[in-house]
């Protein structure tokens, strides 16, 4: 009972997620009724064949078409359905409408004359027994025409639909804060956008066009059968169970080995891209055969896992071939004892074998719904998890700040229960003023800048620019009052000029070098290959660590925010660089509040204020000849930096 009812709870489940995607078709609802309209007259095709082939065969072999007249056709009905006489306006319709395909006969008589009851058989030549003999082929081609047309629609709303999941999903992942990308793998992030949204893209347009082809291919080949001889038919629907049998037991074993793919599809996702992240590691320790054998290792996992839903799924094929070899025997016996005749049983067990894909195709839909659902899951867990961060109802746009930026009172911890980063900070940066963070690692300083870009909301106290609390201003009106030089640097695999602009995507050429120019970054980019037009490689692998600096400088500089973070700027720079760069910073400084975090003194000792952070608390601030004389903590830092580099 236990196992029937979480059975019948995964089906509500896969069908709300089926519902869910409902919406995404609307843009597409056109060439998807088409596609199912197409497949629905496909489904109803096979009867058709049936008739065609009987018909073709009663006339090229025994001169004329066994179509009847009204009178037999009513007599047959009423023996088959004797309860039409208690309802004598039924049958007097039905029989309207059997003198009205009797009229249909007559009037096709004149060109197919094989349908004329009179007919001996005197018009069969071979012109006219081929042309009736090519109706076969005909037919079927317009069945393969049927099916090819709804496949294309499908397809095509397929590849549609796939896209605007990944574009919504990717838009999610990119509105997520950094404590998200904190905890979440970058592979799975990558499975869910493309492998994820793929599957349940596919499967659901599967599900659809099956459910609706299929049963509409068995109930037409039934009614048909139906109408040819009842008896038979009963006797193939009692073998339907047998053909469903071998989907519901493999159902659960195929949900089970879908998750497994999907967890280690994620996890050889993972390896690939820490090992191409990480190669110059990997160079370096000489490491490429483990790194190759830790992938091969997933991968032979994964593959295993593969070939078992493969096998789980294939296998339902020779049991429901088996069970219908069953149903053909059986109705063998049963044409024997009824005395039907060998062209009848040929006919009823062509209908069969047409009955066949469809019904194989229906025993496979409760596994191609679980596949749904488990990709589907994915995809809207992305969707219904709200952003760590968002913007407030009515968030305010805001133009060119002034760069008046104050802390009040804020404490903020990465990990609920653990130290606060910063705790009871009270700061305030004036605009125009140079301001640099010194400290020991862990002091806070990096906290304060990712809070003033509003990469995390402080658990207390507020943060202020221009006198407007950040969360009350839109993150992207934020985010561009502020440029930013970070310690780890990171170039697009793109030119040097693009990756400059990446600053200001509207910026002219012109705007671009003269940026370049204030970095001291031009005379090196003037002497690569294609200049600005350089390839930069991957991460900016085609280029020095101080190359990388000022190109990233260059990009900050183009942004001509009122607010520029430096954070480590300038560690790789070498000292003649250092000096050119200190000197565009006095340019760079009027007008703008610049926040600093340099552990080379060197950089900072022109700052209007020095902060001395300890523990997440300002310890001192004061210039550099105010702190040497009264701050310990800053003096010891500035005498072993600079007796360091002594040394």
């Amino acid at each position: 009972m236990e196992s029937h009812s979480s059975a019948v709870s995964a089906h509500a489940q896969a069908l709300v997620y089926i519902r869910r995607l409902l919406p995404y078709l609307q843009p597409y609802r056109w060439r998807f009724v088409l596609g199912l309209g197409m497949a629905l007259l496909a489904g109803f095709s096979n009867p058709v064949l049936l008739a065609v082939v009987q018909g073709v065969a009663s006339m090229v072999l025994k001169g004329q078409a066994s179509v009847g007249t009204r009178e037999e056709w009513l007599a047959k009905l009423l023996h088959k359905v004797p309860e039409l006489h208690r309802y004598p306006w039924v049958e007097a319709r039905v029989g309207e409408v059997l003198g009205g395909l009797e009229k249909l006969r007559d009037l096709l008589a004149h060109w197919i004359p094989a349908l004329d009851p009179a007919s001996q058989g005197e018009w069969r030549t071979m012109g006219t027994v081929v042309s009736l003999c090519l109706l076969i082929p005909c037919c079927v081609l317009l069945k393969g025409g049927l099916d090819f047309l709804a496949n294309c629609q499908f397809a095509w709303v397929e590849q549609r639909l796939s896209l605007d999941l990944r574009r919504q999903v990717f838009a999610r992942v990119m509105a997520r804060s950094l404590e998200f990308f904190n905890k979440r793998r970058a592979s799975d992030l990558m499975q869910t956008a493309f492998g994820m949204t793929s599957t349940s893209a596919n499967t659901a347009m599967t599900f659809a066009q099956d459910v609706i082809r299929h049963p509409v291919s068995v109930v037409s080949t039934l009614a048909y059968l139906c109408v040819k001889d009842f008896q038979f038919m009963l006797c193939s629907v009692g073998i339907f169970p047998l053909f469903m049998l071998p989907a519901l037991i493999l159902r659960k074993r195929a949900r089970r080995l879908g998750r497994q793919e999907q967890e280690l599809g994620a996890r050889i996702s993972g390896i690939m891209m820490e090992s191409l992240a990480g190669i110059r590691v990997v160079k370096s320790h000489a490491r490429e055969d483990y790194e190759v054998e830790r992938f091969t290792r997933t991968a032979r996992e994964v593959n295993h896992i593969a070939f078992k839903i493969y096998r789980t799924i294939e296998s339902v094929g020779p049991i429901v071939e088996t069970s219908a070899s069953f149903g053909i025997a059986g109705g063998l016996v049963y044409c024997w004892l009824r005395g039907v005749d060998f062209d009848t049983f040929i006919l009823e067990v062509g209908a069969l074998v047409l009955l066949y894909p469809s019904v194989r195709a229906l025993t496979r839909l409760q596994l191609v719904l679980q596949r749904c659902a488990m990709a589907s899951s994915e995809v809207f867990r992305m969707f219904d998890e709200a952003p760590e961060i968002q913007d407030a109802p009515g968030a305010m746009d805001l133009g060119r700040a002034t760069g008046a930026v104050r802390f009040e009172n804020v404490t903020y911890a990465y990990q609920p229960g653990a130290a606060p980063a910063v705790k009871g900070l009270h700061l305030d940066f004036e605009p125009g003023k140079f301001y640099a963070l010194v400290g020991e690692s862990g002091a806070g300083k990096s906290t304060i800048i990712s809070l003033m870009l509003r990469f995390y909301d402080p658990q207390q106290g507020r943060i202020l620019l221009d006198g407007k609390d950040i969360r009350e201003i839109r993150q992207n009106a934020l985010r561009r009052q502020v440029g930013i030089v970070n310690q780890d640097l990171f170039l697009f695999h793109d030119t040097i000029e693009n990756n400059i602009r990446y600053g200001r995507l509207e910026a002219t050429t012109e705007e671009v070098r003269e940026a370049a120019r204030i970095a001291r970054a031009d005379p090196f980019i003037l002497r690569q290959p294609q200049g600005y037009q350089t390839q930069v490689g991957d991460k900016g692998c085609n280029l020095s660590g101080g190359q990388l600096q000022r190109v990233t400088i260059a990009r900050a500089i183009l942004r001509d925010s009122p607010i520029l973070l430096l954070d480590e700027a300038t560690s790789n720079l070498d000292t003649d660089t250092e000096q050119a760069f200190k000197e565009a910073l006095r340019v760079l400084r009027r007008g703008r509040t610049v926040v600093a975090i340099a552990h080379r003194f060197s950089t900072i000792l022109e700052a209007d204020q020095i902060i001395v952070m300890d523990q997440g608390s300002v310890l001192d601030r004061g210039t550099h000849a105010e702190l040497m004389g009264r701050c310990a903590t800053y003096e010891r830092l500035y005498r072993l930096q600079f007796s360091a580099e002594g040394g």
